[in-house]
């Protein structure tokens, strides 16, 4: 009787345990649900690639069982630099950036990760993700007979930060990386900063969020940032707001742990003051006062109203996405030296 009342409890607590994880599994799929494209009437800056002289070519890449979009802005250059978005936004979030380094001679390819607008997905699926993405791309362009012959060059912030150093693990082909806003380890960011991207992550139990990335992820879950630093001859630009809110320079950020790394080909920008946050270390002071003044009038308007259609055609977007100039240029030098 013993026996039976001890396997009794044993599947009891099987059950509580799976019914848990399926529980926080459906959490955590809510939480990385697809981003899906926004319509640009609304939405103020060069985000529109409508709004820049850009031309490009969409095409498809396979990323594990999905397809993901990806675009080619061609410029005839023998430097590649492939860009890596930000978790909750899109390849075009960074037109601002992409225009600037066409415009000074580079070919640009950018993508969407899994989830993401075009590219399929029913989810996002989670930190790693990207990183897987950020692979296959790098494989379709080794393999392309063109691409594979031009130097490649990498750029990413904040999720793309992370992966554009974790990538260094994998391919070791790439020359350069810029990584603004990034963080070491995709395992534990998303328990460390769970509260910001999704609220209802915080106070899940660790061993069922652990549990789903390695379902997820499997050995992508190892690779970190600074490891690939060190694993790689690449030369590497790190960049880091002083005020960072999201990625909080003391505690997650690349810059902050630099006595790990021991590659000597590193080079480290610092935003303080007025560009010091998570994103505005992206942009001009200029921009950030007019991002403020534009964003608050739009609150004035109900979402997705004529009103407020008529006032985004009224915008400075130009202004409005103007490049942190001082980053931007110390980047392009370390690009071309």
């Amino acid at each position: 009787r013993n026996d039976i009342m001890a396997l009794k409890d044993e599947l009891i607590a099987k059950a509580k345990d799976a019914s848990s994880y399926l529980v926080i599994k459906k959490i955590l799929q809510k939480v990385f649900c697809r981003y899906e494209r926004k319509d640009d009437r609304f939405i103020p800056g060069l985000i529109n690639i409508n709004r820049c002289n850009l031309k490009r070519k969409e095409f498809f890449i396979n990323s594990n069982t999905n397809k993901i979009s990806a675009y080619y802005y061609d410029n005839n250059s023998n430097k590649l630099i492939v860009f890596c978005h930000g978790l909750k936004s899109s390849s075009d979030d960074y037109i601002p950036f992409i225009n600037y380094f066409y415009n000074n001679g580079f070919d640009i390819i950018s993508f969407n990760s899994t989830g993401t607008c075009e590219s399929e997905g029913e989810y996002i699926f989670g930190m790693s993700q990207l990183l897987i993405d950020l692979d296959n791309v790098l494989n379709y362009i080794d393999n392309d007979n063109i691409l594979s012959k031009k130097d490649i060059y990498l750029f990413g912030h904040s999720w793309g930060g992370y992966s554009v150093c974790s990538v260094l693990n994998i391919h070791k082909n790439i020359k350069k990386v810029v990584s603004i806003s990034g963080f070491n380890d995709a395992a534990s960011i998303l328990v460390d900063i769970g509260t910001y991207y999704g609220g209802n992550i915080a106070g899940l139990p660790k061993k069922y969020i652990d549990r789903y990335q390695e379902e997820l992820f499997g050995k992508y879950l190892d690779y970190k940032a600074i490891d690939g630093i060190n694993n790689s001859s690449a030369s590497v630009f790190l960049a880091h707001g002083k005020s960072d809110m999201i990625i909080k320079f003391n505690v997650h950020s690349i810059v902050s742990k630099i006595d790990m790394i021991t590659n000597e080909n590193i080079k480290i920008y610092i935003g303080r003051d007025y560009n010091a946050g998570h994103t505005n270390i992206l942009y001009s002071k200029e921009a950030i006062d007019y991002q403020k003044e534009v964003d608050k009038k739009i609150k004035d308007f109900d979402d997705e109203s004529e009103e407020l259609i008529k006032y985004i055609e009224t915008v400075d977007h130009y202004k409005y996405s103007e490049i942190n100039g001082e980053l931007f240029s110390k980047i392009l030098d370390f690009y071309n030296k």
